[in-house]
């Protein structure tokens, strides 16, 4: 009898081909985790963007209606810069904050109309 000091090659390519369909199961299912969690971040800092606005609606004689980040700062209703969750999103107002406005991402839209995260698979 022959003795064995290692892999066949049979095996190693079986197990390389198991390896491979585990991974092309594995990472679309990562990219869309990651995907949700930028939006879910984005959507965190619209609330806080809201809730700044309003706390300063509330606070002040003058209502502001458009969203203006170094107000809220210099207020201290907001503590710094929002950081966004993605280099391509930028917040702005949707309507007038001081009545039924929104804070809108270009990339994600807002948290009552978000934008579908499948379109640009």
């Amino acid at each position: 009898m022959r003795s064995r000091k290692g892999f066949t090659l049979i095996e190693l390519m079986i197990v390389i081909a198991i390896i491979g369909i585990l991974a092309a199961i594995a990472i679309p299912n990562f990219r869309k985790a990651r995907q949700q969690a930028r939006q879910k971040a984005c959507f965190a800092n619209q609330r806080v963007i809201m809730g700044a606005v309003e706390m300063y609606n509330m606070d002040s004689n003058a209502m502001m209606s458009t969203y203006d980040e170094a107000k809220l700062i210099a207020g201290k209703y907001l503590k710094s810069s929002i950081v966004p969750a993605e280099k391509d999103c930028t917040l702005s107002e949707e309507g007038d904050l001081a009545k039924e406005g929104v804070i809108k991402c270009s990339v994600h839209g807002t948290i009552e109309a978000p934008t579908n995260l499948d379109a640009g698979s």
